[in-house]
């Protein structure tokens, strides 16, 4: 239970101690007092992530919360004394820090302690009852199978991860598939084509010739005439100029080397006559071949268009891409064993939601008749509460889809309880949860602190007293702190605090006082009628003297 509450620069308070003892104890005050500041100090105590500057004092740097606990029973944890620190530092420039006992703590690690200690019902938790979706986890928290739903939770989210990553698998399984049918398409495309460097050029003249072949003839055999068949021609006339040099030279031997020069130009002429001879010839045209040069370019372009502008590059693509064959290597076993994983682990979840779901169908029937024995203790005349699970694909949670069902009024069906329930049944049904979620949570250490506050929203008269009456019960086995408006509930307090929000020194500043006798009466008075009064303090009296 918490002894002590220390509280520095949080808020609105400036440094503040608060004692608390064993049973039922109340806070009460004016509204904006700083009554649920001091909850919600102990609140930041069981939250992970804390913004700072939400809740250091204005003008300070930090805030320091810090918790005294004693009888408490926390394994793997060195305790003197039964007794246990909490503190929490929350700095505006740095961050925020957490002890036990000295020790410094992670964040996860200082509120999964914290969180064994003190146990907090907040002033608008009990909306959350409005929410269909929570229910489920209302549900798992009274029967104690939070823990194991976390288990299914992580088991859900690894089958979730797995899927994904043999979705991922299967993926590049394909992938590398379709990657290595393309290359093989490629390859033996490419192979198929035989492609020599020097042969698109070679390709390119015979084809120029035989689209060209009648003009090219018609020159062939305009030269060959020029040169050899007409009466004038190139040799005719070369072999007369021969003769006559010849003749020449034998009177002057200078003119020996022109004729040399002249039989030069002949013997040259003849060959150019047979070049010309044959080319003449060669000159016919061949329909067929031309297709089967123009088909062969086509192919040339084609491949040079998908794989490279040259026909080196378009071979030098091939060679590169075969080593990128041998290295593509397909996870087909990986992707089995992947396969095989999922099956064990989906039997096993679903093995996992039927045995939750087993357990909440069990339970259900007992959870509903201790509820509706609370509701009845908290003023409900024959209430009807029902717990109606249905089934649904699983998902975090397990394959349970659960509503709450309620009716207040005799003779009314139960219907969703988002439709029917007002604010004062929903906190009646709020604290009735509770008490049967500490009921039937047999491994709860007793020593826990339950904080309620205003748990008392939406209720007056006769319910207010059956709800203090309960909360009375409450604190038999665990340490009850509760912040209430209601003079029914605080009357019934074993110690009873009040909350004062006063002005020193153009500085507002919170008070606690401890009220006992004469004090604690005149404060029951004020709750009753907003002041003092002689009948006030008569029915004050009358309250405490029936506790």
């Amino acid at each position: 239970m918490i002894e002590e509450l220390r509280i520095k620069n949080f808020a609105i308070i400036d440094n503040l101690t608060v004692s608390l003892r064993k049973g039922f104890n109340v806070l009460t005050g004016e509204t904006g007092a700083g009554k649920s500041i001091i909850v919600d100090a102990i609140g930041v105590l069981l939250r992970e992530k804390i913004s700072a500057v939400d809740f250091v004092k204005h003008g300070e740097n930090e805030s320091k919360i810090e918790v005294i606990a004693s009888d408490v029973d926390l394994k793997n944890l060195e305790i003197e004394d039964n007794t246990i620190i909490l503190k929490k530092i929350l700095s505006l420039h740095g961050k925020t820090k957490t002890y036990i006992n000295d020790s410094a703590f992670t964040a996860q690690g200082f509120v999964k302690v914290a969180s064994r200690i003190i146990n907090i019902h907040g002033q608008h938790e009990h909306t959350y009852l409005l929410k269909k979706e929570n229910h489920v986890f209302f549900f798992d928290t009274i029967v104690g199978l939070q823990e194991k739903v976390e288990k299914f939770n992580q088991l859900y989210i690894n089958v979730q991860a797995l899927k994904q990553e043999l979705e991922k698998i299967k993926n590049e399984v394909i992938s590398k598939k379709q990657r290595i049918e393309l290359l093989k398409f490629q390859i033996e495309e490419i192979n198929n084509a035989n492609l020599n460097e020097k042969e698109e050029e070679e390709l390119t003249e015979q084809r120029q010739i035989l689209k060209n072949v009648l003009k090219l003839k018609e020159l062939a055999e305009s030269c060959f005439s020029f040169l050899y068949e007409d009466k004038n021609s190139v040799y005719t006339v070369l072999s007369k100029v021969l003769n006559l040099i010849k003749e020449l030279s034998q009177f002057d031997s200078k003119a020996e080397e022109a004729k040399n020069l002249i039989e030069s130009a002949l013997t040259q002429s003849e060959e150019a006559v047979y070049i010309l001879r044959k080319l003449k010839d060669s000159y016919e045209s061949d329909p067929v071949t031309l297709e089967k040069i123009e088909e062969r370019l086509t192919l040339i372009n084609k491949l040079k268009t998908k794989y490279g502008p040259t026909t080196r590059e378009i071979l030098n693509y091939a060679e590169d891409i075969k080593k990128e064959l041998n290295r593509i290597s397909i996870s087909e076993e990986e992707l089995k064993e992947k396969e095989k994983e999922l099956i064990e682990l989906s039997e096993n979840l679903k093995s996992q939601a039927d045995e939750i779901s087993d357990h909440r169908k069990k339970i259900k029937t007992e959870i509903e008749r201790e509820i509706i024995d609370e509701l009845n203790f908290l003023g409900f005349s024959h209430p009807v509460f029902e717990i109606r699970i249905t089934e649904k694909d699983i998902t975090l949670n397990g394959k349970d889809d659960i509503e709450f069902y309620f009716s207040a009024n005799p003779g009314e069906p139960p219907k969703p309880l988002i439709k029917v329930a007002s604010g004062g049944e929903l906190s009646r049904l709020m604290l009735a949860l509770k008490c049967v979620e500490l009921k039937f949570a047999k491994k709860m250490i007793k020593s826990i602190t339950l904080i309620f506050d205003e748990i008392d929203a939406g209720i007056s008269g006769a319910t207010a007293e059956n709800v203090g009456k309960r909360l009375k019960e409450l604190a038999k086995h665990h340490q009850v702190l509760c912040v209430t408006h209601l003079p029914q509930i605080a009357a019934l307090g074993d110690h009873h605090l009040k909350v004062e929000k006063v002005i020193k020194d153009n500085k507002t500043i919170v008070n606690v006082e401890t009220l006992k006798g004469a004090n604690r009466k005149e404060e029951i008075a004020r709750m009753l009628s907003g002041r003092i009064t002689q009948s006030s303090l008569f029915h004050a009296e009358e309250l405490l003297e029936n506790k």
